[in-house]
Parts: structure tokens; sequence; C-alpha cells
């Protein structure tokens, strides 16, 4: 359609036409004619500078007949000035490159030099540079002998060594130490096995039917002609068989390939995958596929797999520059014309000098694009436009002016051009590959708003488009000057007034005048800094003169933003309220700083009243990086505890607390004598208190201890004694407690010694491990006659509560609270077990009547704020962006005070298993970005939207205006950040999602605000500059950064925190960063306390700009409330299948044919999938855990595995049935080639022990990935005493999902649900973090229910 279009009226290459685009040509040669500049253009084939430099050495400027004689007659060589030129250029090229050449052209030889080629010239006269240490200088005359020498003169002659030589000599691979051949056996550790390989349509086969690969340092070498190295272009040439050879990797079809392990938690399983040396079989054919955003893939197609291209080897990059420049320039116009179809041909050559984000799988570093490659492969290039127009049916940007430019050069060129992108046997285009997972390659760019975009600091490599909204923020009318303060010293300082109080020798006064200036006690004042001409910001806490006449103040300390945290990104008038403080002289105030603290309604464009400059909102917690409204930490009503009456000071009163709170101190109760208790770091503890004590055999990631305080003691008593008389009392006010405790037993402890029976490493796939499914309950207690007395109470962390099992109403609620057991049983022995234990009485157990009294109390409250919450309608309506299933969502709603309503998510099937899961809630299946833009254009600009279809064919509904959204969660896409991904970009627009995310803060400005990804974002470097597969440079901790400052600037407080959802009751590792954020007026949730053990710790400290770190795990060691969750406490209870050996390697034995094995056996489909859907439960539930997971849920879904080739089933059949057992127990035809050969990369590796790894049911699951493959990263999946993989519903609940969760396809495809799944946050771990956004709302109620009452409401 387009190219008959664009037959009509074909523009003249007229003489102001030539004018417009070669300007300089006309500007050198004002008096030659148009004829002749035309044939000069024409015959460079519309290079500028080689038609000037042709038109300068013609010496009569009034013709280009040299020029001409040479391109229009091949026998005629060119004159001196040009091959003089070309040589030096060539030479040029070929220094820079600095290949090798060897002495004997004919000769081939594996004998290996260093890097892997050897070259050598097409005539006799050769030469040796394999590190020779001669002179640059020589070397160029050796290279330009060799080039005079080598320019043909017959035309045949000339196109040869055009095709086949880059710079003038011949370059020829040698094989490397290790590489390997491509073969139908050959294997990659990470690589899906294919079901239908070898299907018989050899040369159709897609990639499904065909591994799929991806290859690093790569050379394409023609096989017939002795491995000379050559262009992919001459594929299609008669007598080429063309291999390529360089390091390969596996990718995954149906998802990015760096996405596939971005959840891989990098200290769980094994490490970096070697490299891996190959060579291919010959090449079928290459394609160019063209994705959603106009980038493109070169693949080639071998006999029997599919290879992405990525960045060629060093020496073969001359040869695939031309390719990788034509299809580079023609992305980079499409993607112009689609973003501006208004752009002119000369806009766009300005858009060239800008950095262009690689638009091509095969990365070249450095390489820019210029007019001359447009001019070079204009044909080329205008037929992909035309393509692309008639594909897209974009007949809109037919009148674009660079559009009609390039009409223009295509339409008049006289020479045929040589390469015309088609379909051929060996050249095929793909276009729009997998649109389902766009996510990855985004298509709409990232949508801010001007606030967010104002922030930014132009410091992402992506552009972002800006919508204006009605709550915005306009900066740009404040053009106030900081002020500049020079006082290099005070003069005079004297009291102004009388003294207000005189204590211990020290006068203390409320005002003073400093050279004349009035200073008040309140006042933030200028405080010379010694160190630097910047002063210190400082508030007059009080002022005092001692015995030494001194004239002093105390101060309390504000930081600017550059000098904390947030450093590049701070504001310039903003301070931040420190706990730093300071006694002073007052001469050293070198004036009033007019400072003003902002109230809760008021943004950072408040009114400059009185010329204030500065600001303050925020109190800093220089330790956490935490920021917390300022009238929290200043009120002037508060009460102070350790301050005298006329000192006080927050900061003190805070130093004095912490302080405090490390030393035990009693407890008294009205005006009694005795001690009911006493307090140490923050807990209270009296008799009859349940404590959790740390263990004394000094183990690490254990339970604590239980033990029940019977008597608290004096420290200097040896016996249970009434030791508080009258005439002891100053003593014992004064001594530290010791405590006497009855200790309480773990049930599952006895039961876990009686299943104690170690596999033995020689069994045989044909074994059973026997799974006896005892009923654990880790909140099960047994109370010992055994008695402790704990003199150090550092060995206290902490209480809980423990019920006789038959005061308990309903067991199940009771076990739904933290910190809660039960008990029912006791014992005598000091080491029992289970057949010692006997039922015990009601009344054998006694609780401490304050606390019961208090926990009341406080569940009484509670009942009633949930009760406010349903029947006033005040549940925290949530959005949740980038929802994915729906992790998150699971846990944040089962608080009960959050009902998420709203969900947005790209990928399809992800979309629609929230959809399914949450009726309630509205699921929005398209970009985050362009529901941003409808959102703002319906809300703020009250504009009237047009029909919108999501990704699943339906309208998309109208956004929730601003008012309707009390909370914000998220979890943008992450890849970006990920550590496992090693080519970072830094035009990668997942790194950009966050500042989507800010702004719909921005737009809805939500009560709370919470943030997921992975740990990699804490060291992302923000504003780096791309440098091949890095990012250098940049802005330490930047994004972190980034997103803070917004927060702050928008008026939230915020903390951010390393979380490993093993430490919240799941039976995993993953750690992820979470930052909370909470508008001034509410208070800002915490950070939950770990409440099972993990062995698995890895690091969760935060390592902060300044060199200091953090973590929010105030317990000891990795201890505990409660052990680990294991595999068996997780799965143990779901229905048991295997799969039938398909014997397609070893033929079934006698002893095969007779087993009889206690699981159903199931044979697999080639397709599908293998298990039930839907089907009844295998037992009750035997832990605690498992209660959890099956709450309101009668029946299993979902319990299906994925399906594999045949090999890779009887591979996971003949698995030996011990933990930990792998591939390495195979026998030998059924070992991985890349896991047992001694060729193979992992030879040198131990054998990447792990793949095809049986699961512990002791242990716990590794990481929860994207996908189930036995040779993948983690490739321990093989369940622990059946012969299959994990389901997907075993899966589900590694990462916690309760069973009534159900994930669905629009494809029918377990990978799906795998990737759903491994994308989630594991729901115990939102909830736990929920629970702590509960205890900030429940706060912000009682506070406000409390002051009800005086008249009073907070804010």
């Amino acid at each position: 359609m387009m190219s008959d279009l664009m037959d009509i009226d074909q523009p003249e290459l007229t003489e102001q036409y030539l004018n417009d685009v070669f300007p300089e040509i006309f500007k050198k040669f004002p008096n030659l004619d148009y004829e002749s500049i035309r044939n000069a253009i024409e015959e460079a084939d519309y290079d500028q500078e080689v038609a000037i430099e042709a038109l300068s050495s013609s010496g009569d400027c009034s013709t280009s007949s040299s020029f001409s004689n040479i391109q229009d007659d091949d026998d005629v060589k060119v004159d001196g000035v040009m091959k003089k030129k070309k040589i030096n250029d060539e030479v040029n090229k070929i220094i820079d490159v600095d290949v090798r050449v060897v002495i004997e052209p004919s000769k081939y030889s594996t004998n290996g030099i260093d890097n892997g080629y050897t070259s050598s010239s097409s005539s006799d006269n050769v030469f040796q540079s394999t590190k020779l240490r001669t002179s640059t200088l020589s070397k160029r005359k050796c290279e330009q002998d060799h080039l005079t020498d080598s320019i043909a003169k017959d035309p045949k002659e000339k196109a040869e060594k055009k095709t086949d030589n880059v710079k003038g000599k011949t370059i020829f691979y040698e094989y490397k130490e290790g590489e390997v051949e491509e073969s139908e056996s050959f294997e990659l550790i990470g690589e899906d096995p294919v079901i239908n390989q070898g299907t018989g349509d050899e040369f159709n086969a897609d990639k499904n039917s065909l591994p799929c690969r991806k290859l690093e340092e790569f050379t394409i070498y023609d096989a017939n002609r002795k491995n000379r190295l050559v262009s992919i272009e001459e594929l299609d040439e008669e007598g080429r068989e063309l291999h390529v050879s360089g390091i390969v990797k596996p990718i995954f079809i149906g998802q990015d390939d760096e996405e596939l392990y971005d959840d891989y938690d990098d200290d769980d399983g094994p490490v970096q995958v070697p490299d891996q040396y190959f060579r291919t079989s010959t090449i079928f054919y290459f394609q160019i596929e063209y994705l959603q955003d106009g980038q493109s893939e070169i693949w080639i197609r071998t006999q029997y797999a599919f290879y992405k291209l990525l960045n060629a080897s060093e020496a073969y990059v001359p040869y695939f520059m031309p390719v990788f420049k034509k299809i580079r320039t023609a992305n980079v116009i499409i993607e112009a014309v689609a973003n501006n179809p208004e752009i002119t041909y000369e806009q766009f050559l300005e858009l060239l000098k800008q950095p262009l984000a690689t638009s091509s799988s095969s990365t070249i570093s450095n390489v820019e694009i210029t007019e001359k490659d447009i001019l070079n492969n204009i044909d080329y290039i205008y037929q992909e436009l035309e393509t692309w127009i008639d594909e897209k049916e974009a007949f809109g940007v037919l009148s674009c002016p660079l559009l009609t430019n390039l009409q223009r050069l295509a339409g008049k060129k006289k020479k045929r051009p040589k390469y015309l992108h088609g379909d051929t046997d060996t050249v095929k285009t793909k276009r729009n590959v997998n649109p389902n997972l766009a996510v990855l390659q985004h298509q709409n760019p990232t949508c801010v708003t001007p606030f967010i975009n104002n922030l930014t600091k132009g410091m992402f490599a992506n552009k972002f488009i800006t919508v204006r909204h009605d709550n915005e923020i306009d900066h740009e009318d404040i053009k106030i000057e900081a002020p500049v303060i020079k006082k290099p010293i005070t003069h005079n300082v004297v009291w102004n007034g009388d003294q207000i109080a005189k204590s211990h020798g020290i006068s203390y006064y409320n005002r003073a005048l400093v050279d004349g200036e009035e200073i008040t006690v309140g006042d933030i004042v200028y405080v010379r800094n010694d160190d630097s001409d910047e002063p210190w910001f400082a508030k007059v806490m009080y002022m005092f003169e001692d015995s030494s006449k001194k004239k002093m103040f105390h101060s309390r300390f504000f930081n600017h933003g550059k000098a904390i945290f947030l450093e590049e990104f701070a504001g310039d008038r903003e301070l931040f309220l420190l706990d730093n403080c300071n006694d002073n002289e007052l001469e050293t105030v070198m004036g009033k700083a007019k400072v003003k603290r902002l109230d809760i309604d008021e943004d950072e464009s408040f009114d400059f009243e009185d010329e204030h400059f500065y600001f303050y909102r925020f109190w800093y917690d220089e330790k956490y990086a935490t920021f917390e409204e300022a009238r929290l930490h200043e009120d002037q009503n508060f009460v102070f505890n350790y301050c005298t009456k006329y000192e006080g000071c927050h900061s003190c009163e805070n130093d004095y607390a912490a302080e405090q709170k490390k030393q035990a101190k009693w407890i008294y109760q009205d005006s009694q004598d005795t001690p009911i208790g006493f307090t140490y770091n923050g807990v209270d503890y009296h008799q009859n208190d349940f404590v959790y004590i740390i263990p004394d055999e000094g183990a690490e990631n254990i339970p604590y201890e239980i033990g029940q305080i019977v008597e608290i003691l004096n420290e200097d008593e040896k016996t249970v004694v009434d030791y508080f008389e009258k005439k002891n009392k100053e003593k014992k006010r004064t001594s530290k407690p010791v405590i006497c405790v009855r200790l309480l037993g773990r049930y599952d402890d006895l039961l876990k010694s009686k299943l104690s029976k170690k596999t033995l490493e020689t069994a045989t796939y044909r074994d059973i491990i026997h799974d006896p499914r005892e009923i654990k309950d880790c909140r099960r207690l047994f109370l010992k006659d055994e008695v402790r007395i704990i003199r150090n109470i550092n060995k206290l962390e902490g209480v809980c509560w423990v019920e006789h099992k038959d005061r308990i109403n309903n067991l199940g609620l009771y076990k739904d609270d933290i910190d809660t057991f039960y008990v029912d049983c006791k014992t005598t022995k000091k080491h029992p077990n289970l057949s010692d234990l006997e039922n015990m009485n009601v009344d054998d157990i006694h609780l401490c009547v304050l606390c019961k009294e208090k926990r009341q109390n406080h569940q009484k409250d509670m009942s009633e704020f949930v009760e406010y919450l349903n029947t006033q309608q005040k549940k925290l309506k949530a959005m949740d962006i980038f929802s994915g299933c729906g992790g998150l969502t699971v846990g944040m709603d089962r608080t009960g005070i959050v009902e998420t309503k709203w969900a947005i998510e790209f990928a399809s099937s992800a979309a629609l298993t929230f959809e399914k899961n949450n009726p309630h809630a509205v699921a929005y299946n398209q970009c985050a970005n362009l529901l941003l833009e409808r959102a703002i254009a319906e809300h703020s600009r009250k504009e009237k939207l047009k029909y919108l279809q999501d990704f699943l064919g339906r309208q998309v509904p109208s956004m929730p205006a601003p008012g309707d959204v009390d909370f914000v969660y998220c979890g943008p896409p992450c890849q970006g950040f990920s550590g496992v991904n090693r080519y970072q970009k830094a035009d990668d627009i997942k790194n950009s999602l966050v500042a989507t995310a800010l702004s719909y803060v921005d737009f809805y400005r939500p009560e709370f605000f919470l943030l997921e990804n992975v740990r990699g974002m804490l060291s992302f470097r923000l504003g780096g500059k791309q440098d091949g597969n890095r990012i250098l440079g940049g802005i330490k901790m930047g994004v972190i950064k980034f997103i803070i400052r917004s927060l702050t600037a928008m008026g939230y407080q915020t903390r951010f925190s390393v979380q490993q959802a093993g430490h919240h009751g799941v039976p995993q590792s993953r750690r992820r960063l979470f930052i909370w954020g909470a508008k001034r007026g509410s208070y800002l949730p915490d950070f939950p306390q770990p409440s099972t053990c993990f062995s698995k710790q890895g690091s969760i400290n935060v390592s902060l700009p300044d060199g200091t770190s953090f973590t929010y795990n105030h317990r000891t060691n990795g201890y505990a409330p409660y052990p680990a969750i294991s595999v068996r406490e997780a799965i143990n209870d779901l229905p048991e299948f295997e799969f039938v050996n398909p014997h397609q390697v070893y033929p079934a034995e006698k002893e095969d044919k007779e087993l009889q094995r206690p699981f159903r056996q199931i044979e697999v489909p080639e397709r599908g999938w293998v298990g039930d859907m839907e089907t009844e439960y295998g037992s009750e539930p035997l832990s605690e855990y498992q209660r959890q997971s099956r709450k309101d849920c009668a029946r299993v879904y979902n319990h299906i595995c994925r399906v594999f080739n045949k090999l890779t089933i009887e591979r996971i059949v003949r698995i030996t049935m011990f933990p930990g057992a792998d591939h390495s127990s195979l026998p030998d035809k059924l070992k991985p080639w890349c896991l047992s050969d001694p060729n193979s990369a992992a030879s040198r590796h131990n054998g990447w022990k792990g793949l095809f790894g049986r699961l512990d049911f002791e242990g716990h699951f590794v990481t929860a990935l994207t996908d189930i493959n036995p040779m993948g990263k983690t490739g321990t999946v093989v369940h622990p005493n059946q012969r299959r993989l994990l389901t997907v519903r075993e899966c589900a609940r590694a990462q916690g999902f309760p069973d009534k969760f159900r994930f669905y396809s629009d494809r029918d495809d377990t990978k799906d649900m795998h990737r759903q799944i491994g994308n989630a946050v594991p729901p115990p771990l939102a909830y736990a973090l929920g629970r702590l956004l509960i205890e900030a709302v429940f706060k912000k109620h009682m506070e406000n229910k409390r002051l009800k009452g005086k008249g009073k409401l907070v804010a």
C-alpha cells in the first residue's frame, strides 16, 4: 500500500534540494556547476566528505571528471591523493583494531594464537605482527605497503576482496581450547528442555520446538574457505558454509531472559554459570525480529537451535558493523517517526548527536549513527519504513518531513541497492514478538507528573512524558536567593533581662543580645563553623551562665539535606531536625536564621513570609536514615522525665531514655515500697510472665527457650526469700534483678527426635523415603519441672503469652495472633520422650494478673477499632500498582484494615489471576503509564476519555479519583536493578517505573505508601553512563535517594529496610527492600521483628553512603519465637503422585516392572501439564503452616507440574532417593553433557552440584524463581520423596500463598503460573509488614479517641 503511494510524484534532485542536504559542498565550490556537483555526490554514494575530497583533488574545480572516471570505469586507478587518503584511512582503522596476521595465508592452523584468529594478505607480500615490539611508524609503513599491493584492478577481483576482506586483509578463525561443537545432545546449564525436539520438519521448526540460546563474543566464518571471517550477509552466496563461534548461554522464549533469575537470592544456590566456548553447525538462515518498542534482535538458525546474537568479538566487529549499523539506523528512524510525526530531517540529525539507547540485541559500544549511515543504507531504511507503515497502518506519518526527505533520497538514487531486505531462504523478518509480555519491552514511555519530573534532576536516561494535574506544585515562581552569612567574629554579648532561675550554681536566662540582635530561647540561629564557611543551623533550647561566667546556650542542631542521606537530591531550602545537641558559647552565634516549620497542610511551595528562605518539617534519624514529622520530636507539651526543669532538650531526653533502657529498672505500683517487676530494653517483666530466653548452648538461628518467671530476686540473694523488707529498701532499689524461671519445652522438638532417621546416601532411585505424617504444631508447649536462675537479664528478649488449651475458646483464632503459645501437658523428666508427657490441669499454670488485664483491654480496644472500620467504612482503600498476581494484596487484605479496590498489571495472565481471586477489586490489565495519563485527564482536566481496551479485549473502566485512594503499594519491575542481571542498562525503562509509581502518589496523595523491590535497587547508581554492559559513574544509591527525596518533598515521612522472607514464616530465602511512606499527621509504620528462625541468613544490612550500616532486626544471633518452616511442614499434606518412567534411554528392568510404589503413577503427556487442576487433600493439616494455608479451602487447586521431554522425565525419575541427591547420581547415559563432560565449563566447577536436585524434607526451598527447571541455576526442584518436580501449588506453598488462591493463565500455561508465583511478594511477609501498619493506624485511632473528649483531634 505505502509503496504504491510513494511512487506518485517522486521529487527531483533539484539544485535547491541538494543545496539543502549538502550545504558544505556548495559553500566550498560556489563556482562549480550544478551537474558536476550532482555527479560527484552520486558517484560518492551520497557521502559528502568523499565528494568534497574528490572535487578538491581534481585540480580544476569546474569538473569532477577524475572522480567520475573512477566510478564509471573500474579499470582506471584512483589518483594519488585519493589513493593515499584511502590507504591512510584503512591503516588507521587496522591499527585501532590491532588484529594479527600470520605468514602462511594458504595454511590453516589450529595451534593457537592467543586471541583465536589468524589473518593473511590476499597477495604474496604478507607480514607478521604477532606480539612484535615494532614502532607504530614501522607498523604503519608495513601496513601501507601491504594495502598498496593488495588494491585490485579487475572489477571481479575488487568485488571479491571487498566481500572477503576487512581493511585489506583476510582473517581466519581458530578454535579455542575447550570449544565445543554443536550437536543434538548438547545441553546448557539453565536451559529449558524443549518438548518436541527433533519432530522431523527441521528447517521449519520454531522456537517452541528447538532450544533458544544467546551468543556473546561471537565470530562468523566460512568453513568452506578455511574459517575465513565473513559478513553474515554472505550467507546466501553460492558455495558458502557459515558457522558461528562464541560464548553460549541459555535464554527463554516467552519472557525476557534477563528477567528469569531476577528474583534469585545471590546468597542461595550456585554461583555464576561459567563461560562455555562453543561453535554452531551450519547456519540455515538469519532473521531480524522487531519488538513492540521498535528495537530489534538478530537471530540465526541451525539444525539444532536458535541463537540470538549479542556482542561481536573484537576481531569480528569490522565485519558485523555494516549489518549492525544498517539495522540500528532503521530502528532509530522508525522510533523517531513514531514518537514525533512532525520531526524534520534536520531535527533528526540533531537527535543523532544525543546518546541513543541500543536498539538491537547485538551491542557494540560507542557506536554513533551519522548522516553518512543514513545515505549509505537509504534503500534498506526506506524499505523498512514502507513495511512498518503498511503493517501498522500508520499512514498518518506519510506527511512527516523526515519521511519526505528520505523519500527523495531513496527515490532518486541511481544505483540499485547492494542488499534489499526481504524474506528469502537465508534472510527472514519477524515483527511484534510476544505481545503478551511487552511489559519487558515497554511500548509506552514513562509518564510522570511535572513535580516528580522536576525532582529527577535529569538523572534518568529515559525521556519522560509529563502530565500536569490540579495538585501540581509549581516551583518556578520562587526566585529567592539563599542568604549569604559571613561574620567572622562576634563583638558583644549581654543578657537581655533578669535570670529566670538558678540551680547548682548555674543561672538560666530567656534572652540575650548578640551584637545588638535579640536571641530568645526557641530561636533558630546560625552558629559559626570552624571547619567550613557554611554555618551550622541550631535551635536555642536554653541559655545559662556557669561559674566561669561564660554566656552559654544549649543548641539542638539541624542539617541541610546535602549533609545527610539525600545529598545530591536535597532541596536548596530544606533543613532537617537532628537528635544532636551541644553547649555553645553565645559568641559563636552569627545571627538569627529565618527558618520556618511547615504545618501539616503546607507543601514546599509555601509563601515565604518575612523572606524566610529555609524551612523544616522532618526529624532525621542519622542511624536509620528515617524521616519523621518534626513535631513528634519537639512537642512543646512534652513531659521530660530525665531533663531538669530549666534544661529541657528533646535530644538530651532521647539520649537519656536510650541509656536508661539498657539498664534494668524496678517497677513500682502507686506508692508501694515493694516493686511489682522490672523494665529492661523497653519491656516490662512481672512475676508469672512468660519470657523468651536466649539459649545457653550458644547455637544460632534456633528458637528461643521459653520460661515462666516464678520469682523475681535480688542479685545479692542466693535463695528465694522475701528480700524487700523496709530495712533493705534503699539497697534493693539500686540492685539488679535476678529471676527464677520454670522452663517449658517445645512439643515439636520431641517429634523431631522421633522422626530423625538419616537416609543413607547409598539409596537408589527405587527406594522410598517414608513420611510418618506426624502432626506438628510450633505453638504447642509442655511444662517442665526444670527451674533455672537467670542472673544476667541480657538473656531476656521479650515476653509471650501462654494459655492452657482448655482456657482457649477458639484455638485457631488464638494462634493467628503473634507471640502466642498453648500448653496441655507436662513432664517430670529432664530429657523426656513423647511417652513421658502427661496431661496437666488448668490450675497447674498461673498468669500475671496485670498482663492479663492489659491484654484483655487491648483486645477489646482492637475489636472496637475493627468494628469501627467496618461499620463506618473506614478501611484503607488501597491501589496495588504493578500488582502481578497479588502477593502484596493477599498479605495486606489479611490485616483487616486494608481493602484493595484497584490493581494495575500489564501481564494478562497475572491480571486474570488477580481479578479471579479479588472479585471485589478492579484489575486494570493495561500499562500503568497510560492509565495514569487517563486518570489525570479525566479527573483533573475533566476530559472525555476515548474508548480503550485492555489486553484481554475488554473495555478499561475509569480510574479512581484523588481522595478515593488511601493507600498505594507497588512493586515496580526490578530487572534493571537486580544484581543477578549481568548487563545493567542505564536506559532500561524498568529502572524509570519508580518515577511512575511516585507520580501516582503525587496525583492521589494517599495516607500511606509502600514500595517493594530487589536489594539491588540500593546499589544502583542513578545518572551513570552506559559503557558496554556496565554503567559507569552516577550517584551512589541514586534511586533510593530519589525515592526518599520525592516522598519527603510531597510531605511523607519515610523509612526503608531490607527484610528476609524466611524471618516471617516463609519456607524459603528471599530478601527484599521495602520503603514506607506516611503523610505527616499519621504515624509512620515500623518494620517487623523476625517471628521465625532462618538458617540461611544472608545480609539484610543496609549500607549508607557515609560508610555506616543498619538493620531493623534487633534479635540476637538469628533467634526467634518460632522455628524455621521446613519443606515437610509446608507440603507433606498434599496429594502424592509420581512421573511414570518413559524408559527412553534405559529399558525397564525386571525390578522396575515389579516395583510397587505407594504413590499414584501418572504418565507425562507431551503438552499441557501433569497432575490435577483440582482434587481432594491427601490428609488433614499436619502442621501449623498447613492449617494457616488451608483456611477457607476444602480442595486443592493447581496441583500440577509442567511437562518436559522424555529424556528430562527419565532423569527426574532416576534421581536417587536421599536429600540433596542431584544429577551426579544419574547413570552415565542420563548425565547431562554440560554437567558431566570433561570439556564442559561445569567440569571446572565440581559438576555444578544441585541441578536436578532433590529437596530435603527438613530443609527449606530454594529461592522461588519465575520458572521451575531442573537445569536452572537453582535446579533443586525435585520433590523430597516423590519422583517428580514441584507442582504449582507446592511452589505457591513455598511462597506462602493460601490454598484458596488459584492461579490462572490466559494460555493455560503452567509457566505463566510459576512466573506469577516467582514474581510475587510472599504474602506472609506482606502480612508481617501489614501488622505494623495496623499498629500505626490503631495508635492514631486511639489518640483521636482520647482527644475527642477534650475537644481536640489529631489532624
